[in-house]
């Protein structure tokens, strides 16, 4: 009975070994386990993309081409707006803006387009009264006056020649002188302070030629005509010229109707005619 019970124990001890070693096999481990294996962890590169290359080209402003001015930028951008109005509808499209010109003179001035234009493409240059653009077949010049406005309505004449003041220029800056006493100015922005129309402090004025200038008359007297009602535009014209100077009569009528033929005597000066005396 001994032997027997110890046979059949040994079965039972051979039973377990088998399961336990099956249960190895199947999931591919000798022994039993001790610890879960995570997962092998991998570590990706990220690279940050390239900033795009920036361009320090700047687009050159829209519009006609216009030469720049050594250290004077304002002349460059008030011819520029000039050009732009010109090359896009010719003279009707300047001519309400270049009030400072003779009208007259505008169709003149300002007709010959391709001619300006090409002048204006060329480098400016800063003289002492102006600053000019010379092209092939015309050259413009333009006043201080009129690049401080912003807006720079320029004289014209032909290459290889010097800009001339003629009667029309003396006559048209009587009249502005006048439209501004008799409350019709030729613009609302025609003010003494932005475009002078008399003659300043310094001593340029001798029309008898007696070699020592001085200031003009009506520099310390600029509104002699306060209180001038009207006058006749048709009556304005230039009696006679001497050299840098001009006599325009006017037939000029104040506010209590009396009317009176005034004499005004004009130079040449930094912004064209100045007025220097009225009698």
């Amino acid at each position: 009975m001994s032997s027997l019970r110890s046979i059949g124990m040994t079965a039972v001890g051979l039973s377990v070994a088998v399961l336990l070693l099956t249960a190895c096999e199947g999931d591919g481990q000798q022994g039993i386990p001790t610890e879960t294996k995570s997962a092998p962890t991998t570590t990706t590169a990220t690279t940050s993309p390239e900033a795009p290359a920036t361009s320090t080209t700047v687009a050159p402003p829209p519009g006609p081409a216009v030469g720049d001015v050594p250290r004077n930028p304002q002349a460059t951008q008030a011819l520029r707006a000039f050009v732009t109005d010109l090359q896009a509808g010719g003279v009707p499209a300047v001519t309400p803006k270049c009030w400072t010109v003779p009208p007259s003179e505008i169709p003149l001035q300002y007709g010959d387009v391709p001619a300006i234009l090409d002048a204006a493409a060329a480098p400016g240059i800063d003289g002492q009264y102006a600053v000019t653009w010379t092209g092939p077949v015309a050259t413009i010049s333009v006043k201080r006056s009129e690049i401080a406005s912003g807006y720079a309505c320029p004289r014209v004449y032909p290459t290889g020649t010097e800009p001339v003041l003629a009667d029309v220029d003396a006559n048209y800056t009587v009249e502005r002188y006048l439209g501004r006493f008799t409350g019709t100015p030729v613009n609302p922005a025609d003010l003494e302070g932005d475009y002078p129309l008399v003659c300043d402090t310094r001593p340029i004025w001798d029309p008898q030629g007696t070699g020592a200038p001085t200031a003009a008359p009506l520099a310390n007297n600029p509104g002699r005509l306060t209180g001038s009602a009207s006058y006749d535009p048709a009556s304005v014209y230039v009696a006679f010229t001497d050299g840098d100077y001009k006599t325009v009569y006017v037939d000029v009528t104040d506010v209590s109707g009396f009317e009176q033929n005034r004499v005004f005597t004009l130079t040449v000066a930094a912004n064209g005619y100045c007025i220097g005396d009225i009698a």
